[in-house]
């Protein structure tokens, strides 16, 4: 059986990922890590990444006017976009979830993790992007802070 470890991160379906990391510096002083843009299966995305305490927090922003972040404000508003969550082993993860008759709309291959995306049906309305991270988890927030910041999280 597959473990979930941790909350990786909670992401924020933003307009402007610039913007919104001011917003969360000056509210919470969340503490800037990077800023990327991602080229994801679902379109482009450009990320702030802040680091809140223990936790990492990801500011979204679709590069794409029908890119799927646009397409979530435009039904719900600006906030609350997914919960990431990290197993141990993602393969072991996807067996048992199939088995049990859910579906998996979204697989991704990147250089630095391995995901999928379940429905938010399944979930209570939430939507859940499931990873495992190439080279085995992080141990402290600064290990975490310290991959974000390295690594490119280019698509395969």
């Amino acid at each position: 059986m597959a473990n979930i470890k941790r909350i990786d991160h909670v992401a924020i379906a933003v307009r402007d990922a610039d913007l919104a990391a001011g917003q969360y510096s000056k509210l919470l002083n969340a503490v800037h890590i990077r800023t990327e843009t991602l080229r994801e299966k679902a379109g482009m995305v450009k990320v702030a990444y802040m680091q809140i305490g223990e936790n990492v927090l990801s500011l979204v922003q679709s590069l794409e006017a029908d890119g799927f972040i646009n397409k979530h404000i435009d039904q719900h508003g600006e906030g609350l976009h997914h919960l990431g969550l990290e197993v141990d082993n993602l393969d072991a993860f996807i067996q048992e979830v199939e088995a049990k008759g859910y579906k998996i709309p979204l697989r991704d291959d990147f250089s630095n993790r391995r995901e999928v995306v379940l429905r938010p049906r399944d979930a209570n309305g939430v939507v859940l992007q499931v990873l495992q991270w190439n080279g085995g988890s992080d141990a402290t927030i600064e290990d975490r802070i310290d991959r974000i910041k390295k690594l490119q999280n280019q698509a395969e």
